[in-house]
């Protein structure tokens, strides 16, 4: 069993993501959340559940919905959530 933790940035960046999902649908928002939820719960079984990131190979890169993907970092039985990022948007980590 790994133990998952949110860095302060992959904290804030979902926080702000969030936001503005909410500013559209309340029901979009919770929906989004709801599924980080349960991909997070299935890393702490599965770490490898999701494949590596192209752009920087030490990150894997889950796609939660079309527009949303979540990167994570895995150490020894540690796994760090790095962020929850739009995929529609021009990122460095993706």
């Amino acid at each position: 069993m790994y133990q998952v933790e949110w860095t302060e940035y992959g904290k804030d960046a979902y926080a702000e993501l969030l936001d503005s999902i909410m500013a559209l649908s309340l029901d979009a928002a919770i929906s989004l959340d709801e599924k980080i939820e349960k991909l997070t719960d299935s890393l702490a079984t599965f770490s490898h559940i999701c494949p590596r990131s192209v752009k920087i190979p030490r990150y894997r890169r889950c796609v939660v919905t079309k527009q949303i993907s979540m990167l994570y970092e895995i150490r020894g039985r540690m796994i760090f959530v790095i962020a929850v990022l739009d995929n529609r948007a021009e990122h460095l980590l993706m």
